[in-house]
């Protein structure tokens, strides 16, 4: 889907501005909504795209989530492990997150998404919510901070307002709930949102229950 190249040479230059350095601020937030209008449960598994060090991923692993993280970069993933190799509920791996595993599909109660559907190209967006409604339950969540606004011209980041999404979204999707975010601060962002949307089924077949 997008060229692994340019992404390991952010990384092997440590030019990573995306990285906070821990959870994002409004992941709690986030969850807390997950839970109550999503209603997530504790026994859910996440998985979780362009992990890089995977701060939030390991924050949800440490809620008591099973947490499956990815990151098509191995010097992302060589990075997460030094960090967090020792949850035990958090598994690292490099992978595409359009190439799905035989033991993948419908295998999660739930997606994160922080900043790995606003650093793909727009046309690639469809592809990736493609591959993440695969391997979603029935009525599985995903839940994200994405990129209301951005001050690069060109990308990435890009940004994906409320009409973006609902075009991107609407079709496999229903809006669970969404909400503002606290100001990001200095970056390439300048305004971030959160949200969380439930998995619609299908027509042409069933889905598995929530694992």
């Amino acid at each position: 889907m997008e060229a692994m190249e340019g992404w390991q040479a952010r990384w092997r230059e440590g030019r990573t501005r995306w990285d906070q350095g821990r959870e994002h601020p409004e992941l709690a937030r986030l969850l807390e909504h997950a839970r109550r209008e999503g209603e997530l449960t504790a026994a859910a598994r996440i998985f979780s795209a362009g992990c890089g060090r995977a701060h939030n991923e390991a924050y949800l692993a440490r809620c008591g989530f099973e947490v499956t993280a990815v990151d098509l970069v191995p010097e992302a993933i060589d990075e997460a492990r030094k960090l967090y190799g020792m949850i035990p509920q958090l598994h690292l791996a490099v992978q595409d997150v359009c190439v799905l595993g035989a033991d993948e599909l419908h295998a999660y109660g739930a997606v994160f998404d922080r900043a790995m559907l606003c650093a793909l190209e727009p046309a690639h967006r469809p592809q990736y919510i493609e591959a993440i409604r695969e391997r979603l339950s029935e009525r599985g969540l995903f839940f994200s901070i994405l990129f209301r606004s951005v001050r690069t011209l060109q990308g990435p980041p890009f940004a994906l307002d409320e009409t973006a999404a609902f075009d991107l979204m609407a079709a496999d999707f229903d809006l669970a709930w969404a909400g503002a975010a606290a100001d990001p601060g200095e970056g390439n962002v300048s305004e971030e949102w959160l949200c969380i949307w439930r998995k619609k089924q299908r027509k042409d077949g069933n889905e598995r229950k929530d694992p």
